[in-house]
């Protein structure tokens, strides 16, 4: 049974590793937010495609957007894991070189709940910082050299 909860929240976590340029990506959801945000769709509109972990990977991979220097990196879930109330993922993207600017679009949800937060931990080298995604505010540009 889901247990029904006030708090509509997600927390994602972004690390780069200069030494191997890959990016490390944990996303927290809760389990009844994601089935009901993938049932939605893509953003495009059609549906989320895949079983399991494939169609998770698809779905975050609709939601959650890296790019570097403006161009969008591929990510690959390594892990997921729910205990009925929460799924955690464990993703990873491979970055390039000479990264200047690292963008993170993040929609969990935002076309589910009006009061939907998004709540981001970002660490890129000496970088480190917080930053907290609503449904009017899906964009956050890091400037990292």
């Amino acid at each position: 049974m889901t247990l029904l909860h006030p708090v509509h929240v997600s927390l994602t976590g972004i690390e780069y590793d200069s030494e191997n340029r890959t990016y490390s990506i944990f996303v927290k959801v809760y389990s009844d937010d994601l089935e009901a945000d993938i049932g939605l769709g893509s953003s495009e509109g059609e549906v989320v495609a895949g079983e399991g972990n494939a169609r998770y990977c698809n779905y975050l991979c609709d939601r959650l957007l890296i790019l570097e220097n403006g161009k969008k990196l591929d990510m690959k879930l390594l892990n997921s894991e729910s205990d009925g109330l929460e799924h955690r993922f464990s993703l990873q993207a491979k970055g390039g070189r000479s990264v200047r600017e690292v963008t993170v679009i993040n929609r969990f949800m935002t076309r589910l709940y009006s009061d939907q937060a998004n709540m981001l931990l970002f660490r890129f080298g000496t970088v480190e910082e917080g930053y907290r995604f609503s449904v009017a505010d899906t964009l956050k540009s890091f400037n990292v050299k």
